[in-house]
C-alpha cells in the first residue's frame, strides 16, 4: 500500500515539473529529482517499519521518514501553485503511506503505535517544510482520516480474529462429536450387515435341515457366527472404533475359504475361476467387503435359487477387481422385490459403495442371477 502511493505521488511530481514554468536555461524534469528521492527514502524507511519490528530498528525508521518528509516538502514547495495549502494532496499522500506502514506488526497495540508515530512524525515534518515555504498551515483531513480509517480497521480485525480464536474449540468439538456420530453410523451399518449374513442365514440353514440332531458342521458354522457376533458387540461399545476387525479372515485365501466353507455347509457347491490373489491387491476394507458381499450372494443362492451349484470368477480388470457369482436357479424380478428385503440392499449394494466400488444384478425368473461386484484397486 505504501509503496502504491508513493509511486503514484512521485508520478504527479514528475508532470506538476515539467508543467510547472522554468526560469530560462532550467530543465523542468530536474525539479523531480530530489522530491522523488525523497520519497524513494520514505518509502525505504516505510519498508522497514513494516518488514522490521526490533525497537532500534523501529526509532531509526522513524527518523528516516521524519527527515525524507522534511526534504520531501521542501523540495517540492516550488512545484505547487502559491493557492495551495499546506492539505494538498501532493503533500498528503506521503503522509498517508508513512501512517500504513504499521500494519505488519504482531500486535494490535504496536501496529496502533506504529501507524500513530509514523503520522504524527511525517506530518510534523510535511508542516515544518510547509511553514518555511510560507504556505498556510490548515488541518490535513485526508492524512488524519487515513489514521482513523486504519485504527478502526486494526481493531475490527483484531476483534474478529479474538472471536475466531474463542469459537476454534467450540468447532473443533463440533467437529469431533460429528466424525464420531459418523463413525458410529457407519458401524452400525457394519454390524447389520453382519447380522442380516449370519443369524438370518443361519436361522435359514436350520430349517431347511431334515428332522433330527443339527449335524457337527452346521454346529460349527453357528458357533463361530456366535462368536464374531459377541465380539463385534465389544468393539460397537468401544468409542473411537474404527473397523470391526475379525469378522471374516485377514487374508483373501483364508477369508475366501472360509466363505465357501460356510456355504458349504449348507449344500451349496462353488466353482472357483480366475486369479482369487487379485484379492491382495486390496486394502484390507475393501477385501473384507468384497469377500462378505461374495458370501452374502452364494447364501442367496443357497436360499432364494433352489440350486446347489453355483460359478465365482474373480478377475482383475484395469483398476478394478471385479467378482462374478452366478446360478442357473429360480432367478427373479427386480421389479416385483419387496422395498424391504435387506439381502442384497445391505450386504451387497451398500458393503460394495462403503469402499467405493458397486454391485450390478442381472436376473430373469426361470433363468438365473448374475450378480457383479466391482471394486476399486488401492481403495483406502
Amino acid at each position: 500500500m505504501s509503496s502504491i502511493l508513493l509511486a503514484a505521488v512521485s508520478a504527479i511530481v514528475c508532470v506538476l515539473s515539467i508543467r510547472a514554468p522554468v526560469d530560462e536555461g532550467e530543465v523542468g524534469i530536474a525539479r523531480a529529482i530530489v522530491p522523488v528521492l525523497s520519497l524513494a527514502v520514505l518509502g525505504g524507511g516505510a519498508y522497514v517499519l513494516q518488514r522490521r519490528h526490533g525497537a532500534l530498528e523501529t526509532v531509526v525508521a522513524l527518523l528516516v521518514v521524519c527527515c525524507a518528509g522534511f526534504a520531501y516538502s521542501l523540495s517540492v514547495d516550488s512545484l505547487l501553485a502559491m493557492s495551495q495549502k499546506s492539505d494538498s494532496v501532493v503533500l498528503s499522500l506521503p503522509v498517508v503511506a508513512a501512517t500504513v506502514s504499521g500494519v505488519g506488526r504482531r500486535s494490535l497495540a504496536s501496529c496502533l503505535a506504529v501507524c500513530g508515530l509514523s503520522y504524527a512524525v511525517t506530518s510534523s515534518a510535511s508542516i515544518l517544510g510547509t511553514a518555511i515555504g510560507h504556505r498556510e498551515i490548515v488541518v490535513d483531513f485526508t492524512a488524519l482520516g487515513s489514521l482513523i480509517a486504519v485504527s478502526a480497521l486494526l481493531i475490527v480485525l483484531w476483534l474478529a480474529r479474538r472471536n475466531a480464536v474463542q469459537e476454534a474449540p467450540a468447532l473443533d468439538r463440533a467437529a469431533r462429536e460429528q466424525q464420531s456420530i459418523d463413525e458410529e453410523a457407519r458401524l452400525l451399518g457394519h454390524a447389520s450387515s453382519l447380522l442380516h449374513d449370519t443369524v438370518l442365514g443361519d436361522l435359514h440353514a436350520i430349517a431347511m435341515l431334515p428332522q433330527g440332531p443339527i449335524p457337527d458342521s452346521h454346529l460349527a458354522v453357528i458357533r463361530r457366527d456366535l462368536d464374531l457376533l459377541s465380539r463385534s458387540d465389544e468393539l460397537l461399545r468401544a468409542p473411537g472404533s474404527a473397523s470391526i476387525p475379525g469378522l471374516i479372515e485377514t487374508t483373501s485365501e483364508s477369508a475366501l475359504a472360509g466363505a465357501l466353507a460356510r456355504v458349504g455347509a449348507r449344500g451349496l457347491r462353488v466353482i472357483v475361476s480366475g486369479d482369487v490373489d487379485e484379492l491382495d491387491t486390496l486394502d484390507p476394507a475393501a477385501e473384507e467387503a468384497i469377500v462378505a458381499a461374495i458370501e452374502q450372494c452364494l447364501v442367496n443362492v443357497v436360499v432364494h435359487a433352489g440350486v446347489s451349484l453355483a460359478e465365482l470368477a474373480i478377475v482383475s480388470s484395469g483398476d478394478d477387481v471385479t467378482a462374478t457369482v452366478a446360478d442357473g436357479g429360480r432367478g427373479f424380478s427386480a421389479a416385483a422385490t419387496p422395498a424391504d428385503r435387506l439381502g442384497l440392499r445391505l450386504s451387497v449394494h451398500d458393503r460394495m459403495l462403503g469402499v467405493g466400488g458397486s454391485a450390478t444384478v442381472w436376473s430373469t425368473p426361470g433363468a438365473g442371477t448374475s450378480v457383479l461386484l466391482s471394486v476399486p484397486k488401492g481403495v483406502a
